[in-house]
């Protein structure tokens, strides 16, 4: 048992059994731990012992249930540790191997394994690819369609045609296609499809006393209009207080009270029938306000908006209720659905008849998919009674006799499926109940799956707090992870925000977070840690400046703004976010941003490692944040998931497997022969082209090849020959070889992957041809081979928008900082997280759908009439469109409570607005006085989560920067908030943001061309004198700090080391003119073997990736390095520069055997540590005078080859390769004394400690050089 101080909570969650318990462990509180603690506690439990493979525990990934696994086994070896003799601890070790520590779906799979016979299934299945999912689905559809269009032959009032002429999508039938694809796989999610699917369509099948007030799709809809209703009354009593807090506007004040009279009839009378709602709608009037006397003093201002509140807000949205849900009466409703039954049985069947053939085709093949796994696991577990009632089978009974506890883990993400099977297999509803079930209903994101959140939202509503009851609720909501001031700002922000109908829960101080973590108060005055969290608004609207007409005259001629006006907006807010993150880690008036390390227990400078950037979706945005960031020098890495098949070298590849395939298309082929594969030049493609325009471009080819006349075009000729030659020799392998051994005979007969591996980002392109050759050996696995069906299989997943991500090539310990999807991020913690681009709009696309589908509502159509050629949406639509919409908000806002609380210490949020005054100014109109909360109505209408997050902010005491901009006194709002959480608000527009980087990087902007685009339009003018002495002064300017642009703004320490030795030679001066280039560049100049400085920079690559547990000999170090080769970190030519003697020297040296025994110790070894340190410019140049240039720095760079700490200290090692002798060892000490000066430098600003010893190795001599 662990020697954790568990909460009084956290103890009765570990220790409570004998009943169904539900822990509800919000972010940070542990909920892993109590976890592994409870399952600890029941095995070894000396007096009632229960064997862990007695135990089922369910995860949500196979990452998961391993580390459960693996926390579960060190838990056990630690408990022998204590207990050596421990008989229980023992057998538990030896059982861990057999327990059932399993996602659902490998679960299930035991389950058809051991019981196929009885679902007459072949034991020979095996699980389907995906890639065969995905050709085999359309190859289905494909055939089922034609069998039903040549059904369809024989009766002209097919159904089947009806729907495809509605839903078809005009001229083909691809949309219907796509329907029943997504309806299909949304159906058996659920556990029982075919029930759902007729209980869908035959809610269409209406009988003669149907009243839509009282369906399932009338309740939402009246649900809906009250909300509206809801909103239409605040802004009435916000005319009305308005009118009280003024004067001479009094005789308004009568017409809003009608106004809330007639709304609160109307609210009254959502509780009749349709009819008379219908009616209360049509017939409710306005009558007009007022005519005020022309002696009469008021704000014209506030008449306006008055006016403006009645008749563009309160009379519009009733206009706009009415047209939107009582356009139609009950009888045409009922028309309608009588019209569309036939058309959804059929589009119902059409799903049941696809599964039946796909899954035949499953079977045929012997595959089954995820879905699969689950509903035949539950057909073996499910039986029915007399009744025709679904009980538990006799194998569902042996699994409730068997298993002692069944323990869920992230129960909020299960499904419907699941959550059967969990019913079958466990006592949940019988005397002894023994189900444990864990998660956050507010980490709830996954609906996209088909999560269900309602299962823990029924549990956690209905089970009672009390100890014995047979269900039961804990709730764990100490959060262990972050500081008071992220904690304070969640609960806010979600206080504020969170409701059932948005959220579905009410977040009230029973849900809030408790701060758990104890964060020790820094005595460095020089450092800074935590903070506010901080709001960036940049305002994509430019702003205008007030200025004369003289003055704005003159600027248009001398002043270019095409940069400003250039720069996307989502670049904009990634220079935000990457300003702010120098800020952090760079050095800011003498003080250090720093982070507390648990490893060290203390504090230490904030690292790019300890920075996250979190994006809702990292598509099209992530690329451009990276692009930014490595602009400004930071580190950084994205998952982007996309833009892999975008890739110039996965492009000229899959051109090649095309024309491998067919020749005869000719974009792939000329792709090709421009590719560096083959180098044809657009003059040689035109000469081939001329030969016969008329044919496929392979042809003429051919036909070049084949003509005389081209014999004096010998350069070009060969090289035609050439890939003729090659083609027909790749043509003839694909006949026989299987795909992937193709794609490597390609990337290394065609010398293509040595090609990429030397282009900028090589490492990455390799690492993605790998992932392609990777994809077509699982591709050789499925019933599907061969080229042509990969290369389909390829084109299907691109049209179909899917992706196969880029190859990761990151270790986790990187010192970059990380750009994920939110999503991604759930489960991790992170020092510092930037939420980027909150001001995107919440994604409701899905919602013009023309057939959308609801797990409780079931299938809401657009009414298409092709006869009549009449189409609406529907009243149905219109009810799933809004039930999906509020559930779609509930899940935008879980994720915004994800990204929240993945900060440990500093939350920093940046979004973008179109109009920052008009925006603040709306969202206050939408605030209640009486309500401290953000009002459902405004929250639903909310675009962004920068709208929820600023409409929580306009209420507390440091939203009054907001407020000031919006124009709104504090009273119109209601009581200002004076919550403990504390906000920092920072307002940009784009020329902020441009001014900023155009200031900090002039010395990028290297021997630009001058734009003469004026000059012509401006030589024939005379000059004005009014603008003759601005345009002098201008012309005249002299920069004072000449030497100074002398120093580059970023500087490596291998130049700074030049620079040093060479003063008076000034490499940093860019030339006006470039010399010409005489010698031809080195990659066409013929290779004999590795440079120097390339076998000092493969020797770096090995000491940085070596295993040091296993450098004790020759041997040892010699099979690392062919692994190496093997894995294609090293070329063999690479590998054959190496010499392992001297490697091993090194580790048989004083400072190698130091360096082996702290790693023995297990104790980090830092190896190849980039770094950016700030320092003064008078350092580096000493003709900078200190008394002008005292405040000037440079950021130095560089990388640090190792540094390790044993018990007193760190110590410094560098490697050098130099060749040197025993005579110039004190010039080498001298040459990289102010190298080894600033690596120290730069491990203090990491670490912050200094090095107690400083180390150079020379591998040449084998000698020590210490500092």
């Amino acid at each position: 048992m662990s020697d954790t101080n568990w909460t009084k909570e956290q103890k009765e969650a570990i220790e409570t059994r004998n009943c169904n318990l539900l822990v509800a462990a919000a972010a940070g509180s542990g909920k892993t731990a109590v976890l592994v603690e409870r399952i600890i506690r029941i095995i070894s439990n000396e007096e009632n012992p229960v064997d862990i493979d007695r135990l089922l525990v369910v995860t949500f990934t196979n990452a998961a249930a391993a580390e459960m696994r693996e926390r579960i086994g060190d838990a056990i070896s630690k408990a022998l540790d204590k207990n050596p003799e421990s008989k229980i601890l023992q057998r538990q070790l030896t059982l861990l191997n057999k327990s059932k520590i399993t996602t659902m779906h490998s679960f299930c799979l035991d389950i058809i394994r051991n019981n196929f016979h009885r679902i007459d299934l072949d034991p020979d299945f095996r699980i389907a690819d995906s890639t065969e999912e995905i050709l085999l689905k359309s190859e289905t559809i494909d055939e089922f369609f034609e069998e039903k269009y040549k059904e369809a032959e024989e009766n002209t009032e097919s159904n089947f045609l009806r729907l495809v002429e509605a839903y078809g999508g005009g001229r083909s039938d691809a949309k219907l296609k796509d329907i029943v694809i997504n309806l299909y796989k949304f159906v058996m999610s659920g556990p029982w499809p075919e029930k759902w699917i007729k209980e869908a369509y035959e809610a269409f099948n209406v009988n003669e006393d149907f009243d839509f007030k009282e369906t399932k799709w009338g309740k939402v809809i009246i649900e809906t209009v009250k909300l509206e209703l809801f909103e239409i009354k605040a802004l009435i009593n916000k005319a009305i207080d308005m009118i009280k807090n003024s004067s001479g506007l009094e005789l308004y004040l009568d017409t809003f009270n009608d106004d809330m009279n007639i709304i609160d009839n109307l609210i009254l009378s959502l509780n009749s029938k349709w009819e008379v709602i219908k009616y209360e709608f049509e017939n409710c009037k306005f009558s007009k306000l007022k005519t005020l006397k022309k002696n009469d003093i008021y704000d014209e201002d506030l008449k306006k908006k008055l006016t403006d509140i009645r008749n563009k807000k309160v009379k519009e949205k009733i206009k706009q209720i009415n047209n939107d849900f009582f356009n139609f009466s009950n009888e045409e409703i009922k028309e309608e659905l009588i019209f569309m039954y036939p058309l959804m049985k059929e589009l119902g069947n059409l799903i049941l008849d696809f599964n039946k053939l796909y899954t035949e085709k499953k079977r045929e093949r012997g595959i089954l998919d995820f879905n699969d796994l689950e509903h035949l696991a539950l057909s073996i577990l499910t039986a029915k009674d007399e009744n025709d009632e679904i009980v538990p089978s006799e194998i569902a009974l042996e699994f409730r006799k068997h298993f002692d506890e069944i323990l869920v883990d992230e129960y909020q993400d299960s499904n419907l499926v699941q959550e059967v099977i969990i019913n079958m297999v466990s006592r949940k509803f019988e005397d002894n109940p023994n189900v444990f079930m864990v998660g956050d209903i507010k980490q709830s994101i996954y609906r996209f799956r088909q999560a269900v959140p309602e299962l823990f939202l029924e549990k956690y509503e209905n089970y009672s707090k009390e100890e014995g009851s047979k269900n039961r609720v804990i709730t764990l909501y100490k959060n262990f992870r972050s500081r008071s001031e992220i904690i304070d700002g969640v609960n806010y922000i979600f206080k504020s925000l969170m409701s059932k109908n948005i959220g579905e829960l009410e977040y009230t101080d029973k849900e809030a977070l408790n701060l758990g973590a104890d964060y020790k108060i820094i005595q460095d005055y020089d450092s800074i840690t935590g903070g506010p969290i901080e709001i960036h608004i940049i305002e994509k609207k430019d702003k205008k400046e007030e200025v004369s007409e003289d003055i704005k005259e003159v600027s248009e001629i001398l002043d270019e703004e095409d940069e400003e006006e250039s720069l996307d907006n989502i670049q904009i807010e990634a220079r935000v976010a990457a300003r702010r993150i120098k800020e952090l880690i760079m050095t800011k008036d003498g003080k250090n941003f720093k982070v507390f390390d648990k490893s060290l227990n203390d504090y230490r400078n904030l690292q790019y490692r300890d920075i996250v950037v979190l994006l809702r979706a990292t598509k099209d945005y992530a690329a451009i944040f990276v692009e930014e960031f490595e602009k400004e020098g930071i580190p950084v890495y994205a998952d982007t998931g996309n833009g892999y098949f975008e890739t110039i070298e996965i492009r000229t590849m899959m051109s090649l497997l095309q024309i491998i395939d067919n020749p005869l298309q000719d974009i792939p082929l000329i792709a090709v022969l421009r590719s560096p594969i083959f180098s044809f030049t657009p003059e040689e493609l035109i000469d081939i082209r001329l030969v016969d325009n008329k044919v496929p471009f392979y042809i003429a080819l051919k036909k070049f090849a084949e003509s005389s006349k081209n014999e004096s075009n010998e350069n070009t000729l060969k090289k035609v020959k050439n890939f003729l030659e090659n083609l027909e020799n790749y043509r003839d392998k694909a006949q026989f070889m299987p795909i992937d051994e193709l794609i490597w005979y390609l990337f290394t007969s065609s010398g293509y992957y040595g090609y990429v591996g030397a282009m900028p980002g090589g490492v990455q392109r390799q690492a993605n041809l790998r992932i392609l050759f990777e994809r077509a050996r699982q591709f050789e696995k499925t019933s599907y081979r061969g080229l042509f069906n990969f290369v389909n299989f390829i084109n299907k997943l691109k049209n179909s928008n899917g992706d196969m991500g880029s190859a990761k090539i990151l270790g986790e310990n990187e010192n970059v900082v990380r750009i994920m999807s939110i999503h991604k991020s759930k489960g991790l913690e992170f020092p510092v997280v930037i939420l980027s681009s909150s001001g995107k709009n919440f994604n409701m696309m899905d919602l013009n759908n023309k057939i959308l589908y609801h797990q409780k509502l079931g299938i809401g159509p657009e009414y298409i009439n092709p006869e009549k050629r009449i189409q609406h949406s529907t009243i149905i639509k219109m009810a799933l469109k809004n039930k999906i919409k509020l559930e779609t908000l509930s899940e935008e806002i879980r994720i915004l409570y994800v990204a929240f609380t993945r900060a440990k210490e500093k939350l920093i949020i940046t979004g973008m607005l179109n109009d920052i005054e008009a925006s603040l100014s709306k969202w206050c109109d939408s605030l209640e006085k009486n309500n401290e909360n953000v009002p459902e109505y405004a929250a639903f209408n909310a675009k962004s989560y920068l709208e929820w997050i600023v409409l929580a902010i306009l209420k507390h005491k440091d939203g009054e920067i907001l407020r000031n901009i919006a124009k709104v006194e504090d009273f119109k709002i209601g009581k200002i908030s004076s919550n403990n959480s504390r906000w920092e608000i920072k307002l940009w527009d784009k020329k902020d943001v441009v001014n900023n980087i155009l200031e900090e990087s002039v010395d990028k902007n290297e021997g630009e061309e001058i734009n003469c685009g004026y000059l012509e339009e401006i030589k024939d003018k005379k000059p004005e004198s009014k603008f003759k002495k601005e345009v002098e002064r201008r012309l005249s300017f002299s920069y004072k700090y000449t030497e100074a642009s002398k120093i580059p703004a970023k500087l490596s320490v291998t130049e700074l080391k030049r620079l040093i030795n060479n003063p008076e030679k000034d490499e940093y001066t860019t030339p006006m003119f470039v010399e010409k280039i005489s010698k031809k560049p080195a990659f066409l100049e013929e290779r004999k073997g590795l440079s120097a400085a390339e076998r000092g920079t493969v020797l770096h690559f090995v000491m940085q990736h070596i295993d040091l547990k296993n450098v004790g000999s020759f041997n040892e170090i010699d099979k690392q390095i062919k692994s190496m080769v093997l894995r294609e970190l090293l070329t063999e030519e690479q590998a054959k520069t190496i010499n392992i003697d001297k490697i091993l020297n090194f580790f048989k040296s004083p400072i190698g055997k130091r360096m082996l025994k702290v790693n023995d110790l297990d104790k980090d070894i830092e190896r190849e540590v980039a770094f950016h340190i700030r320092v003064k410019s008078t350092e580096i140049n000493n003709n900078l005078s200190k008394e002008i240039y005292e405040k000037e720095e440079t950021l130095l760079m560089g990388v640090i080859d190792c540094f390790f700490k044993e018990e007193d200290g760190i110590v410094l090692l560098d490697y050098k390769t130099d060749y040197i002798t025993k005579e110039n060892m004190e010039e080498i000490k001298k040459r990289y004394e102010r190298q080894i000066y600033y690596y120290a430098k730069a491990i203090e600003s990491i670490i912050g400690e200094k090095p107690k010893e400083k180390y150079i190795y020379l591998f040449s001599s084998g000698e020590i050089i210490k500092y």
